[in-house]
């Protein structure tokens, strides 16, 4: 669906089901360069239990309208926007990568809002690769091809995959080039200045879930523990064979995990 946020158009999918703000509320966070389409398979699974989706693209991802935003911070703070023209509340959020960050500054804003969090492949701080940087600027293509061959394992690379026929890989270069440079570059470069990291996941006092790739190589093993750490309780799960596009790589286990943990801490009626 569109709708105006600041001004601007701003796209997102709502799992195939009209959006209902007096249903609990799944918001999906995508990590950089992507867009609502790494949530299909997810969001329709709420969306057809009970629950209102949002999966939004990002100003200048995609279909909504730019410019692009270039912190964590206002990304966080654009969220809230977006849920107050919604009149969404009642939120359980749902992050893959940068997506995480921006998950726990908005809880660490608006903690009224949120009833759980779920972090997928993230740590609290995502130092990015000053040549990945360098090369979304000035040769996304380049940036793009690192990307898919740290983001996934070895299914992704053999074009193998859940859905027959569909190659994880081949469409997470499709949407990124849609997205790049300007909108990959901004996330990246968001992503590594992006220093609150700890403090805000010490901050948070709703439910929390951590959900981690076992063969991840784009977030070290380390970093994702140390979020955990900073986090008071964390259901922790690791997908032993999944890289680090849990959601892609190892669907069914995903979305089992998120269903229990978000069943249990909003529920719908």
């Amino acid at each position: 669906m569109y709708f105006e946020v600041r001004g601007k158009q701003v796209f997102a999918t709502t799992g195939g089901q009209p959006f209902d703000s007096s249903k609990p509320v799944v918001l999906f966070l995508c990590g950089s360069g992507l867009d609502h389409t790494f949530w299909g398979l997810h969001s329709r699974f709420f969306a057809f239990r009970n629950y209102s989706v949002i999966a939004p693209d990002l100003p200048g991802h995609t279909h909504s309208e730019g410019p692009e935003l270039t912190s964590i911070e206002e990304m966080a703070d654009w969220l809230n926007n977006v849920l107050m023209v919604l009149g969404a509340d009642n939120i359980s959020i749902v992050g893959h990568s940068q997506g995480c960050l921006t998950g726990l500054e908005f809880v660490a804003r608006y903690p009224e809002k949120v009833r759980s969090i779920s972090l997928i492949g993230s740590g609290s701080a995502t130092p990015v690769n000053p040549t990945l940087i360098e090369a979304a600027e000035n040769n996304p293509t380049a940036a793009i091809d690192m990307m898919i061959s740290w983001g996934f394992g070895e299914a992704g690379h053999m074009h193998q995959g859940p859905i027959p026929g569909n190659s994880m890989a081949a469409s997470g270069r499709r949407t990124m080039s849609r997205n790049a440079p300007d909108g990959l570059a901004a996330d990246l470069k968001a992503c590594n200045a992006y220093e609150n990291g700890a403090a805000a996941s010490k901050s948070v006092g709703c439910p929390q879930q951590v959900i981690l790739g076992g063969k991840d190589r784009m977030t070290p093993r380390k970093a994702s523990m140390q979020l955990a750490e900073h986090l008071a309780a964390p259901e922790l799960h690791v997908i032993q064979d999944s890289g680090h596009m849990v959601p892609l790589e190892a669907p069914d286990e995903c979305r089992s995990l998120l269903r229990d943990f978000i069943f249990a801490n909003n529920p719908a009626t």
